[in-house]
């Protein structure tokens, strides 16, 4: 059988990237050597755009790779996905390495003495870890904006360019390139979804807790989660045991055909884009031309959210003023990204009531949403539009605050009631730029979500043009 990549372009396979599965046969059937592909890719990294990582961990993963190859030339891998590469956003603790959450606020923190727990996991897989990748900074952008490392350039255009989306912007780039067939990102009100969204990616947003956040540096302890993005949703079905610590994946969590999809006809489907508009549609008559059932649903809860936010300010403007009080000098917050710092100061306006509002709110949805949803899962896009140009954004605060805001609308109604959710791309604008359905879950229902997500790709999917 021929080599099934180019050293050009390590993870190119049949003119597209190689995920997860293809990657680990080729290093299993010893068609790919996982030093070869270290280097190759350490090569094209370095010919590429320079700030999508923010450092890059070159000693460790030459010493990984060449590990990885002793196992698996002796017959004994250290799991199926030995010498698989990948990398890690700027929070993810690496042993010796500075994590800073690509932010001027973190710079001087202690250098972590070990591993976050995720990355452990990873390493005791044998997989590779190529360097730290870029976000926003302190993980508060929708848009994946940074000032101080630049911000990584959404792949899906050669003449203009578009957001990456964040706050896992380097993450979702590193993939969309073929530099990694995964990453790990973390998602407070999107930031996992969001950017698989804007780059034609799978991205899937646990639910709370699945996956630890030892080690990982924190926005909101309330929301934050750690997700995926991949190239299937089969990669992050194969994954999510590796990173789910039992007994969060049991036996019981097997694959199954999903009941009804429910549609809501409020907050989610306003103002869209129209190429958004009209990926949404054709996906919903593939579902229904597939034999699944749809129902309209008329969801007050997401309302509700919706107006907290402007009532009350969010969870994450409270609690990261919080967990950083000590940090949050003038003269920390004079050197941060000023759009990160507004959303922060949102805080200042909060009132203990407002706080417990929030929190009231929220525990009651979670509860009437679980009730309504049964077995069942919502569809709605990713994102009401199309990732906009980073010039204006740059060039105007408000554009930025109003085309975040935007962004993120749909994907934190998800954070806010601990709805688990899969991104698939489902379209493609005439100038490249991605569309992408959200399909979600009741909190803690993530093995028959990503079930569910896998029975619809091949429906939705296909129309994307990857």
């Amino acid at each position: 059988m021929s080599q099934p990549w180019d050293p050009a372009s390590p993870l190119l396979h049949g003119g597209r990237p190689m995920g997860l599965h293809a990657t680990a046969v080729a290093l299993r059937e010893r068609r790919l050597r996982a030093l070869d592909l270290t280097q190759a890719l350490f090569e094209r990294i370095k010919q590429g755009p320079a700030n999508v990582f923010v450092s890059l961990s070159e000693e460790r993963a030459m010493n990984e790779a060449e590990a990885a190859d002793a196992r698996l030339d002796a017959g004994k891998p250290a799991s199926a996905f030995d010498g698989i590469p990948t990398g890690w956003k700027d929070l993810f603790a690496m042993k010796g390495e500075a994590n800073i959450a690509a932010s001027k606020l973190l710079e001087g923190s202690p250098i972590p003495e070990a591993d976050a727990w995720v990355v452990a996991q990873a390493a005791k897989a044998g997989m590779v870890s190529l360097g730290r990748l870029n976000m926003s900074e302190m993980a508060y952008s929708g848009m994946g904006l940074n000032p101080h490392f630049n911000t990584p350039v959404n792949p899906c255009s050669d003449d203009v360019a578009y957001v990456p989306g964040g706050s896992s912007s380097g993450s979702a780039v590193a993939v969309a390139r073929g530099w990694m067939p995964f990453a790990l990102g973390t998602d407070t009100g999107g930031s996992v979804r969001l950017p698989a969204a804007f780059n034609g990616l799978v991205g899937y947003k646990s639910s709370e807790a699945r996956y630890s956040k030892q080690g990982v540096v924190a926005l909101c302890n309330t929301l934050d989660t750690v997700g995926i993005l991949a190239r299937s949703v089969g990669d992050c079905w194969a994954l999510d045991p590796m990173f789910a610590p039992n007994p969060l994946v049991s036996p019981s969590d097997r694959r199954g055909q999903p009941t009804t999809f429910y549609v809501p006809k409020n907050q989610v489907l306003a103002d869209l884009d129209a190429e958004v508009a009209r990926a949404f549609e054709a996906s919903l008559r593939r579902i229904e031309a597939a034999g699944y059932r749809l129902e309209d649903i008329e969801l007050p809860e997401f309302d509700l959210a919706a107006q907290l936010a402007q009532d009350c300010g969010t969870l994450t403007a409270i609690e990261v003023s919080i967990l950083y009080a000590d940090r949050l000098t003038p003269e920390r917050m004079a050197a941060m990204d000023e759009r990160v710092v507004d959303r922060m100061n949102r805080n200042l306006t909060m009132s203990s009531k407002d706080v417990a509002r929030l929190h009231m709110a929220r525990q009651e949805g979670l509860a009437s949403l679980a009730s309504k949803l049964q077995d069942g899962f919502l569809l709605f896009p990713t994102a009401p539009g199309l990732a906009p140009e980073i010039a204006p954004l740059e060039a105007d605060k408000a554009v930025f605050h109003r085309e975040n805001v935007r962004g993120l609308r749909n994907t934190s109604i998800g954070n806010f009631y601990n709805l688990p959710g899969v991104a698939l791309p489902n379209g493609r604008a005439n100038d490249g730029r991605f569309t992408s359905l959200l399909v979600s879950a009741g909190a803690n229902d993530d093995r028959r979500l990503l079930s569910a997500a896998a029975a619809l790709e091949p429906l939705v999917t296909p129309s994307a043009g990857l």
